[in-house]
């Protein structure tokens, strides 16, 4: 089977035991592979979505966490350790405790991580007084900022406080959501009396919002009301968290310093070092696993698959895509075996967006930009609600705990 022995053999061997790691396992196990393992070194598992909420002061961190051996599907094998290599002709995972495990599939669901060669600094800034990141596990420093941030001195002496949000280029973790902290933040100051002595930055490495043209001409005028200056088409290129400053470039490559009492930081990522350091990624695609993104099938080495933010997807990265993605991927690993066509996952995506505190925007929409809503005809599709809000808030933490971490959506 390999040339040097491994320590056990898995049907299915899963890397990352997140949102597409736990859900196709527990996929692949109600279909009727019973040889399943995940590989995952976390010992604490986050539904990423509530995060935003966390950072808005509209809910608990522990309401978005539940120990790692509670969700994992009964059936299946937790390797509590991280992969550190993959060797796709030999079909072996090597973890950093050594460790080595063949499998017959591969699914790989282990993310992004935090790209410091585009922008140097990350760690140190989001250690900093001013600097905070629902993207990096500091949802509860957000809100801390958020909640405390106001205008300084009095009468003519008054400086108002300054508040940049950023939004990277691809990939990232639902662009939807990146947009989130800010409008969750606008929210609390507007209820506070606070708005009007707060300047709000957006720096969007982007040629639009979402890349959704209906979807973005609707968060625009929302921004707008909140006099929100948007730099477009823009990079953050330097940290300087001592001098709370941060040097942003614009597409022609223009610099320019902007100052901020409080900055929520999403970073560039991009996928995991191993992920290029075992051939899987694609050139030029920031180290993302190189897959066919309507088959989920890696282009090359056809046992192994890949889905989630770490995947070639081809389209926007999203909890309800996702959901979709596991269903073709799974569905289409059985195919293989069995000889049958592949089916094709149509780049779904799903942006929720809140505008305000209790509102949100839920566009629904395919790789091509084109809106597929799920709603009813008669209604507007981009219209923001409080049910969908109170969907997003209440009821998809729900449905993840326990319907799509088990399989059953």
């Amino acid at each position: 089977m390999t040339s040097r022995s491994v320590d056990a053999h898995h049907d299915v061997l899963i890397l990352g035991g997140g949102n597409a790691g736990v859900s196709a396992a527990a996929r692949a196990l109600r279909l009727g592979i019973s040889d399943v393992a995940v590989i995952e070194p976390q010992s604490v598992h986050t539904y990423q979505p509530l995060l935003s909420y966390v950072g808005g002061g509209q809910a608990r961190l522990r309401d978005a966490e539940r120990t790692q051996r509670s969700v994992m599907p009964r059936s299946s094998t937790w390797i509590h350790d991280s992969v550190v290599e993959v060797d796709p002709r030999e079909k072996v995972a090597t973890t950093a405790s050594g460790r080595r495990y063949g499998y017959r599939d591969l699914i790989i669901g282990t993310g992004l991580v935090p790209d410091d060669e585009a922008l140097p600094g990350i760690a140190e800034a989001a250690n900093s007084d001013a600097v905070a990141s629902n993207y990096l596990g500091l949802a509860e420093k957000t809100w801390r900022l958020i909640s405390t941030l106001s205008s300084t001195g009095v009468g003519e002496n008054a400086s108002r406080a300054a508040a940049v949000f950023t939004v990277p280029r691809l990939p990232v973790g639902c662009t939807g959501t990146t947009l989130k902290p800010l409008f969750l933040a606008a929210a609390h100051w507007r209820a506070t009396g606070q708005l009007a002595d707060i300047d709000i930055t957006l720096v969007i490495d982007r040629e639009g919002l979402l890349g959704v043209p209906a979807l973005d001409s609707v968060l625009r005028r929302h921004l707008d009301d909140l006099g929100v200056r948007i730099m477009d088409r823009s990079a953050v290129t330097a940290l300087s968290p001592e001098t709370e400053q941060i040097t942003v470039t614009d597409h022609r490559g223009a610099q320019q310093i902007i100052d901020y009492r409080m900055l929520h930081l999403v970073p560039p990522f991009r996928g995991q070092p191993w992920v290029e350091l075992s051939g899987l990624s694609g050139d030029g695609r920031h180290g993302l696993v190189d897959i066919d993104p309507r088959t989920l099938q890696h282009r090359e080495h056809h046992e192994i698959w890949a889905a989630g933010d770490g995947a070639g997807i081809d389209t926007d990265s999203s909890g309800g895509g996702l959901r979709k993605q596991i269903a073709v991927l799974v569905d289409n690993v059985l195919a293989a075996r069995a000889g049958r066509a592949l089916s094709s996952y149509d780049g779904y995506s799903v942006a929720p967006v809140t505008i305000d505190a209790h509102r949100l925007v839920a566009a629904e929409f395919d790789r091509t930009g084109t809106l597929t809503p799920s709603l009813p005809s008669f209604l507007d599709p981009l219209k923001a609600r409080r049910s969908a809000w109170l969907f997003d808030r209440y009821g998809l933490p729900l449905s993840y705990w326990n319907m799509i971490l088990r399989g059953r959506l």
